[in-house]
């Protein structure tokens, strides 16, 4: 039955305190009394959907961690014992905050390596700092965390990337690999640097200040009118009717995906820029999905051009992540049910350029601004509003001196989308092209 949420004809309770309870494909709405005895039916339903609950105790089995989880505790116990009674600091703080001073500073490594050797001669021999930059590095690094470079081709036609490492030139523009020094050696022409997804996500797990949050989208549903979080979101859910076995998994990752540049020298100096990439997990709250420490810098794409319709060519590493995200998934441990299960992520969202709404298209109001150059889609909205709608008549409190006079654009489809972009040539074919939609 449409909008029957609450099962009263089925021996539920309906809710008195107003709370909005809603149901999703493999879940059966839960009674609001503590005291009602639930019929047999919601082992029925999930045994149908592989969703078992303990209705009685609402615990769940604990499980000791994995081997790899259980790695990562026990290096990260041994580098945060406090260094002396009472110290706010360990050798893992010292560790991070040094490799900070250094990023943020720019020091170089030998005067990194002075600077600890004075800090070793000052403090009590006792105290077990690192002893270099390199010691601080390979403690950190045993968190996991890791980066790689990977060779790519000057002009982006390819990656020197698995089975195609080997080779000496571009297999598209024959531009060579390598370049030689003055000193005789070789030495790549260019490089990206690729910081990987999949340790990251894991990462979101063993943590308490992450894990009991990482579930916030499937315990805090909205009513269909209200919109908060991406979860909310029309695409959000058509994904999770199309693949009910992953909207049964409540810790299943969604990702978004972004992409800037920035000048990392002076705009008066040599023009250079490097592109970024980030991931977003949006599993998490509103308040906390779109902070710093949830943002993951995936990788770095050097210059001095922007990329344009090549970027794709720089996700290869990432595309074979998202891969065996979907398909294989990566045993985790999630300290807070204290469970291991198979971890599982999706993207849901990419934005690129002023095309970047697969609906809208052509028919989108992201415009340039004047003086920074930038794309925004400020007062892109009201097209979708009803015709006669007050803010569509508006012309000095959004866009000024504008009047929105467009009706919704239409959607378009798998099979439509294909039939617009199948006659484009590949980035190996032909140089980057202006994408023309008509």
């Amino acid at each position: 039955m449409d909008n029957y949420f609450v099962w009263t004809s089925h021996g539920e309770i309906d809710a008195s305190d107003g709370v909005f309870h809603n149901v999703v494909v493999g879940e059966s709405s839960r009674s609001v009394g503590n005291n009602v005895q639930l019929p047999r039916y919601h082992e029925m339903v999930a045994d149908a959907f592989g969703m078992h609950f303990d209705f009685e105790t609402h615990e769940s089995v604990e499980q000791p961690p994995n081997e790899e989880a259980k790695y990562f505790y026990e290096q990260l116990n041994a580098a945060s014992r406090p260094l002396r009674e009472r110290s706010m600091h360990s050798q893992l703080s010292v560790a991070v905050r040094l490799l900070s001073i250094k990023s943020y500073t720019n020091i170089s490594q030998a005067g990194m390596d002075s600077f600890i050797g004075l800090m070793s001669e000052l403090v009590d021999p006792t105290f077990n700092i690192p002893e270099d930059f390199y010691k601080a590095r390979k403690l950190v690094s045993k968190l996991g965390l890791s980066s790689m470079r990977i060779d790519c081709c000057e002009d982006g036609c390819m990656l020197y990337y698995k089975g195609d490492a080997h080779l000496e030139s571009c297999k598209f523009c024959e531009k060579p690999h390598f370049k030689r020094l003055s000193s005789g050696k070789k030495a790549v022409v260019k490089s990206m640097n690729y910081l990987p997804l999949i340790p990251r996500l894991k990462r979101l797990y063993p943590s308490m200040s992450s894990a009991p949050h990482m579930r916030w989208h499937y315990e805090n549903r909205r009513p269909p009118s209200v919109m908060c979080h991406c979860s909310d979101g029309e695409a959000w859910k058509n994904f999770d009717r199309a693949y009910p076995d992953y909207a049964s998994e409540q810790r299943i990752v969604r990702l978004g995906l972004c992409a800037d540049g920035f000048t990392p020298f002076s705009v008066s100096a040599i023009p250079y820029s490097c592109w970024l990439v980030f991931i977003t997990p949006y599993n998490l709250p509103p308040e906390m999905c779109m902070t710093s420490p949830y943002i993951f810098l995936n990788c770095v794409i050097p210059g001095p051009r922007n990329p344009k319709s090549l970027i794709d060519v720089y996700f290869q590493p990432l595309i074979d992540e998202l891969k065996q995200l979907w398909y294989d998934g990566f045993e985790t441990y999630d300290i807070s049910t204290k469970q291991n299960f198979n971890l599982r992520a999706n993207l849901l969202w990419m934005t690129a350029g002023k095309l970047a709404c697969p609906y809208c298209m052509e028919n989108g109001k992201a415009f340039t601004l004047r003086h920074g150059r930038k794309q925004t889609w400020f007062d892109c909205h009201r097209q979708f509003l009803p015709v006669d709608h007050e803010f569509k008549r508006m012309k000095k409190t959004l866009k000024k001196n504008t009047f929105e006079h467009d009706l919704t654009p239409p959607i378009y489809f798998g099979e439509e989308i294909w039939e617009r972009v199948q006659n484009f040539t590949k980035v190996t074919e032909a140089p980057p092209f202006k994408v023309d939609m008509v």
